[in-house]
């Protein structure tokens, strides 16, 4: 699974890179864009401004015009010789102001008018505050520039309006040439003007009296606290940089957002905090949503986007990644699979380990490590039954462990001892009155029994100990009272209850002609032990004690298979006990 690991960490690799650079390149994208649209703002706003100085100097042109007209001369000439301006004398001039502004055409046509003598009196107002006459205009600065002879423009603001105002002297040209007056025309500031002015700059622009707005291009609640922020940070006297000097900022009407850059007013609006915004409607974040918000049909077309390069490029990877899985995973595990069936049928006796490479191989491994561990414990338990139970007369199995699954066709260790019939002197004579002999025991067959089926689950085999128990016809006095190893196919545990029950009194011997010899030795060793160990003999008769062994007889052979079964007398728990050896051929 190397290589399809390394292919798929390599695709998961390409895979994030491609996301990373789907999420990062709008980022720039965005900045480049917001830096395009303040830049946008600088400009318009240096457009404006050169746009407001242009329409100062028509106004101003219009102004000296204005002065110019021989009505307006006779009229101030008049009312500056006189001492006082009475009502009939403004009514006279306003008529004069009225009837020249009427000459004026187009969309430049001031407001209002005011015709002042030269000593600084306002003779008359046209159009604005109509009945107002005889103050002193004198002292406004671009008033005392007009009386002087200087053509001005200035910024007024009067009820929360501003004007655009233009000054220019009035002079009398016949001689004596002298100044007899000034005028001052004013273009109040409105939401045409202001139209008029971004008409060609996609931007919107706005006049500001502090917190008022006075006039704008597009109607809008903004936010002023940032804007008068911004014109607190601007400083110095040359206005026509402010466009330059300030920093966009980002203002809010509550449903949509704005970058704007401020640039202050000049004149006396100045001192009331005059200012002009330009604004255009922030951009949106571009983003990754954003990108694919913009992507249209056509972007996703054949002819725009390379789908036959992504597909086969898709197919290619998605191949390549399969076809390694099958040559590492699927194939082997499906070797593997094979060789678990064969190990099962019998047909091998391990896993192969070399054919198997990886994981696989390290299964394989696992599964072999375990087999020769059931094989190292198979003959450990062999080893502790031929330690158990000695070794097994020629031709004999051994003792069964019931567990096992089959038996060995020949018993490993090679032939056991010839055991010697018993001593005469082992016979047991019963120093009692002769008893009444029972019904003899079946004889003992000359052929094998018939053989049995085993049983499908068979008991536990006996425990293991360090030495084989001595295999004896007549055992020793010192043997009385050594150890046995517990858990042998032993009789003595049952013998007592099975044989003792019946006193000898009334046991019957059977005849002497249907004695089993070999049962009969084995009962004499068996009464000689026990009298050896110090039991009671009382009760023990040899029909009781054949009928038991023939019954254990054809209980191994039933479980076993075996030809024979061959009895030993040893001693357990200082006490006669029997231990039963199944034999294979006779």
């Amino acid at each position: 699974m190397f290589l399809a690991k390394i292919w798929f960490f390599l695709v998961a690799l390409v895979a994030a890179i491609a996301l990373t650079i789907a999420l990062v390149l709008p980022r720039p994208a965005q900045r480049t864009l917001v830096a395009e649209e303040q830049q946008r703002l600088v400009v318009a706003c240096g457009v404006i401004d050169i746009l407001l100085g242009d329409d100062a100097r028509n106004r101003v042109e219009l102004a000296g015009a204005f002065s110019r007209t021989q009505e307006i001369v006779t009229a101030l000439e008049a009312a500056s010789g006189a001492q006082t301006i009475d009502e009939a004398r403004m009514k006279q001039v306003r008529d004069v102001g009225d009837a020249v502004m009427k000459t004026i055409q187009g969309s430049r046509k001031p407001d209002f008018a005011m015709l002042i003598d030269r000593r600084g009196r306002v003779v008359a107002r046209v159009h604005l505050d109509e009945n107002d006459f005889g103050d002193v205009a004198a002292g406004r600065p671009i008033v005392d520039d007009a009386l002087a002879g200087y053509l001005r423009d200035d910024i007024w603001t009067q009820n929360g309006t501003m004007y655009f105002v233009s000054a220019a002297p009035v002079i009398k040209r016949d001689p004596p040439v002298s100044y007899v007056g000034a005028i001052i025309l004013g273009h109040q500031v409105t939401n045409v003007l202001a139209t008029k002015l971004v008409a060609s700059l996609n931007v919107d622009v706005g006049f500001h009296l502090g917190k008022d707005d006075v006039a704008g291009s597009k109607t809008l609640a903004l936010d002023h606290a940032p804007l008068l922020d911004a014109v607190a940070k601007l400083s110095g006297s040359d206005l026509n940089q402010d466009c330059q000097a300030t920093k966009p900022i980002e203002i809010s009407t509550g449903k949509e957002d704005y970058t704007a850059i401020v640039a202050r007013l000049p004149g006396e609006a100045a001192l009331k905090g005059a200012f002009y915004s330009v604004f255009i409607k922030r951009p949106e974040a571009v983003g990754f949503s954003g990108t694919l918000k913009a992507v249209t049909q056509k972007d996703l077309g054949f002819g725009g986007f390379p789908w036959p390069l992504v597909g086969g490029g898709f197919l290619l990877i998605l191949g390549v990644g399969i076809g390694l899985m099958f040559i590492e995973s699927d194939r082997p595990l499906k070797r593997l699979a094979a060789d678990a069936v064969r190990l099962a049928k019998g047909e091998k006796e391990r896993l192969g380990e070399d054919e198997h490479a990886g994981k696989f191989g390290s299964i394989a491994r696992s599964v072999n490590i375990h087999i020769d561990k059931l094989g190292r414990e198979a003959k450990t338990a062999k080893k502790d039954l031929d330690q158990l139970l000695g070794p097994a007369p020629e031709g004999s199995l051994g003792t069964i462990d019931l567990l096992a699954t089959a038996l060995p066709p020949a018993r490993p260790g090679g032939p056991a001892p010839a055991v010697a019939p018993p001593p005469s002197d082992f016979r047991f004579n019963d120093p009692g009155p002769a008893p009444s002999r029972p019904t003899p025991p079946p004889a003992r067959p000359g052929t094998p029994p018939p053989a049995f089926s085993r049983p499908a689950a068979p008991p536990p085999p006996p425990a293991s100990f360090a030495t084989p128990p001595p295999t004896f016809s007549t055992p020793p006095p010192s043997l009385a009272g050594s150890m046995q190893p517990a858990g042998a196919m032993t009789l003595g545990d049952s013998l007592d209850d099975d044989i003792l029950g019946v006193p000898v009194a009334a046991a019957a011997e059977p005849a002497a002609s249907d004695e089993d010899p070999y049962f009969k030795s084995v009962f004499d060793q068996f009464v000689s032990v026990k009298k050896s160990c110090g039991e009671p003999i009382s009760g023990l008769t040899y029909a009781k004690f054949s009928e038991k062994l023939v019954k254990n007889r054809e209980d191994l052979m039933a479980k076993t298979g075996c030809k024979e079964v061959r009895f030993t007398v040893y001693v357990k728990d200082g006490k006669a006990a029997l231990k039963a050896t199944p034999v294979k051929d006779e």
